[in-house]
């Protein structure tokens, strides 16, 4: 082997040794995200003002699809939104800060089948994070162990009133 050829073996060797390490590290860092650290933070930029306006997207409980409805899959094949601006002087903020305060998420696998989705927007337009809600919202399905549901990407269980809040905000006609 030439001295050049041994020269690129090397840089490749250490350029594989750089890439995998940080993959490695990327892949621990997902996994050590704490979904209630991420709901509380959530709830605390709804109580501080940071939230300027709120999608909810929801997909009915009833329409059947080939795979599990993922995160991704539901913001694509939603069937209603409802719209909150001026989230600073809607009534309703209060009442959704005390219900996330005293909503209690846990890591839960695998990923439900979602059909609900709040999104919550910067006065920028950039997402400050977004949670989900499998079908039924907890009624029948996991209704013992709180219902299932997403933050951002990682498959939780909610145990409090947020699943009840969401259902309100959906009409009726589009459940």
């Amino acid at each position: 082997m030439s001295p050049v050829s041994k020269g690129i073996a090397i840089l490749g060797l250490l350029l594989l040794s750089t890439v995998g390490s940080g993959r490695a590290h990327d892949t621990a860092s997902a996994s050590e995200i704490d979904p209630q650290k991420q709901f509380a933070d959530l709830a605390e930029s709804l109580a501080n003002g940071s939230v300027a306006s709120i999608d909810i997207l929801h997909m009915p409980d009833l329409v059947e699809t080939r795979v599990s409805v993922a995160p991704a899959n539901l913001e694509s094949w939603f069937g209603s939104r409802v719209t909150i601006n001026k989230v600073s002087e809607w009534s309703g903020r209060e009442e959704l800060v005390e219900i996330m305060k005293s909503t209690a998420v846990t890591r839960k696998s695998p990923m439900p089948d979602l059909r609900s989705a709040v999104i919550f927007y910067a006065s920028d337009g950039r997402r400050i994070g977004t949670l989900y809600l499998g079908r039924y919202f907890g009624r029948y399905l996991g209704q013992f162990s709180g219902a299932a549901g997403a933050v951002g990407d990682t498959p939780v269980s909610f145990k409090g009133n947020f699943p009840t809040w969401l259902k309100r905000m959906i009409p009726s006609p589009l459940q």
